[in-house]
């Protein structure tokens, strides 16, 4: 329930008795959200709780709370939700974002400034695998933002890709940053027992350079893992791809990629999604794991 407010000499009623109990266990009944959210004077007090299988935000703008304020913070959802200071200054020594069933406390110090204590969370352990989103491909490009900074390894599936146009490169391009380089290295294909492919490039190729995918085929899978993501630009980062596709000619390859690396590129916040063309992504789903 939201903050009470009661006058001097007031008798409380017991329904105002059983809200201020709620509000003193953390808000009772939390406020589910499906969608961004922009937090509104109501929410003081309450819990807040976030269920979207999508990136999200909750905003905090100022001038709505008064200094000792809280809102608690979960979120439920498969993708990252993130605290984002709208006009209000938002602190932390933590991370703002949150990824499925971790939470928060947003503190207020003031009705301009507040601070966010992010709880313990239920990060794997050691070994451990975590769904951190379930991605829906589409436009020219589609990008997986807010990724936690809470494991060691990102782990991917993609599937059922087609798209619009013409047949095309299908790339993935960690921070959407196309002026570092991306090593790509050796792998061997069906038609060929080594093959090079995309050495010195910007983008890391699923479907191999220079063979294009069938944009009307959806039979394809691939798999790809990133490690040490959370590193700084200094430290490379290596990959693996491995996937099968339909080709230009409608012929079955099948890939395995190795030695890559990604060079000159800071810890990676998010991954884009799209053909070297811009072509629109009809269909295709990505499932990202934090590994620990």
């Amino acid at each position: 329930m939201a903050k009470q407010t009661f006058s001097v000499g007031q008798v409380l009623t017991a329904a105002q008795m059983t809200s201020l109990q709620e509000t003193a266990m953390g808000g009772g009944a939390a406020s589910a959200k499906t969608a961004s959210y922009t937090l509104v004077a109501a929410d003081a007090g309450t819990t807040i709780s976030m269920t979207s299988t999508s990136a999200t935000t909750i905003t905090v703008n100022t001038g709505l709370f008064a200094a000792g304020d809280t809102v608690f913070i979960q979120n439920l959802g498969s993708a990252n939700c993130t605290i984002t200071a709208g006009t209000a200054t938002v602190n932390t020594a933590s991370s703002l974002a949150l990824a499925q069933h971790e939470s928060g406390t947003l503190y207020f110090t003031s009705a301009g400034a507040s601070t966010f204590y992010k709880s313990a969370g239920a990060v794997a352990s050691s070994g451990g695998i975590t769904l951190l989103s379930t991605t829906t491909l589409s436009g020219s490009s589609t990008t997986i933002s807010s990724i936690s900074q809470s494991y060691k390894n990102l782990y991917g599936i993609v599937y059922g890709l087609s798209y619009g146009t013409s047949n095309n490169e299908f790339v993935m391009l960690p921070n959407n940053d196309a002026s570092s380089a991306f090593f790509n290295g050796v792998g061997a294909s069906a038609s060929s027992t080594v093959a090079a492919f995309g050495v010195n490039a910007q983008s890391i190729w699923l479907t191999g350079n220079p063979t294009n995918s069938l944009r009307t085929s959806t039979e394809n899978a691939w798999t790809f893992e990133i490690q040490n993501y959370t590193a700084g630009s200094l430290i490379p980062k290596t990959f693996n791809v491995n996937g099968k596709f339909r080709d230009s000619g409608n012929t079955f390859e099948a890939r395995q990629f190795s030695q890559g690396g990604i060079i000159g590129v800071g810890a990676i916040t998010s991954l884009v999604f799209k053909t070297l063309s811009g072509y629109t992504l009809n269909s295709g789903t990505v499932l990202l794991y934090g590994v620990n």
